[in-house]
């Protein structure tokens, strides 16, 4: 993804209906610049082909309309704070459509777990089950969105073998693999970073780093320390990535700062949507299985 005026204005146009990329495209060298499309998304009414035909119709310029309002909180700030006001917004989206898409059915009940934690109320069964699978599609879609927010803060793609970003600076290429925490890699993992380390012909051109977006290196697991080429200097995390790769002291402070802002505009509390999810799971499960371990024991009965 490009994380360029031109590419918002692709990446918004491109959320409409009957809006593929060619069109997106077009649009794009239309409108030129973001505070163009902010203020004069009206004037696509005009954007004709050489034939006369209109390229986007009243309704898909009323949606590209909302879009506008929802996504871009001031045409005037930084593209890249645009952009990761973008990003977090589809970021809780995405979780609010996997809140929504959850049913009974669709938790994966552990008979197992469930006898070992003693679980004998069913709204146990259904809070565990759910913040599991919940916690689960969040992390994943936010390795997603942490990758996006490196890359809106400094970092560029990579082509190098085993790194998933760069970042140039001083005549260096700093290459970095990025993950989340600091206890995610397995010894298996660590080795294979080892291995594309080791496979870094010129490295003192080309520095190999690992980050982590948070955390602190007290926190960092024993495999890493103990088997990543040349640790502690190889690996840096928390807000000390974050800064490094913005060039800027105090970066990290700023990129939560503006995450905030962002989350306040929008008047939304994710917890009380968990909440309300939850309690309708709970009524769904009485409606079909009953209550207590009775229920359990009915549903337990289809998961072996």
């Amino acid at each position: 993804m490009e994380y360029s005026q031109e590419g918002l204005i692709k990446y918004i146009c491109e959320k409409v209906d009957g809006i593929g990329a060619k069109t997106a495209d077009r649009i794009a060298g239309f409108m030129e610049d973001i505070e163009n499309f902010y203020k004069n998304a009206n004037q696509l009414s005009n954007f004709v082909s050489s034939k006369g035909k209109r390229f986007v119709n009243d309704n898909q310029i009323e949606k590209i309309k909302t879009l506008i309002k929802e996504y871009i909180l001031n045409p005037k700030m930084k593209i890249n704070n645009i952009w990761i006001s973008v990003l977090i917004k589809d970021f809780v989206k995405n979780s609010i459509k996997e809140l929504q898409n959850t049913t009974v059915e669709k938790l994966l009940i552990n008979p197992f777990l469930v006898k070992a934690y003693g679980f004998d109320d069913h709204k146990e069964v259904v809070t565990f089950y759910f913040y599991q699978k919940i916690t689960r599609s969040v992390v994943t879609s936010w390795g997603f969105t942490v990758e996006g927010l490196l890359l809106c803060s400094g970092a560029e793609k990579t082509d190098m073998s085993g790194f998933d970003m760069k970042v140039e600076r001083e005549n260096k290429i700093f290459q970095l693999q990025i993950k989340s925490s600091p206890n995610t890699m397995s010894i298996e993992q660590v080795r294979q970073l080892n291995s594309h380390i080791k496979n870094i012909k010129n490295k003192t051109q080309n520095i190999p780093i690992l980050g982590m977006t948070y955390g602190t290196r007290e926190q960092i697991s024993g495999q890493i320390q103990s088997t990543l080429t040349n640790y502690p200097k190889s690996a840096i995390i928390g807000k000390e990535l974050w800064d490094f790769i913005a060039d800027e002291k105090g970066y990290c402070l700023k990129l939560l700062d503006l995450i905030d802002d962002i989350t306040k505009s929008s008047h939304f509390k994710f917890s009380q949507e968990l909440e309300k999810k939850k309690e309708l799971l709970i009524t769904d499960w009485e409606n079909k299985f009953g209550t207590g371990k009775k229920s359990i024991d009915l549903v337990l009965n289809r998961y072996i």
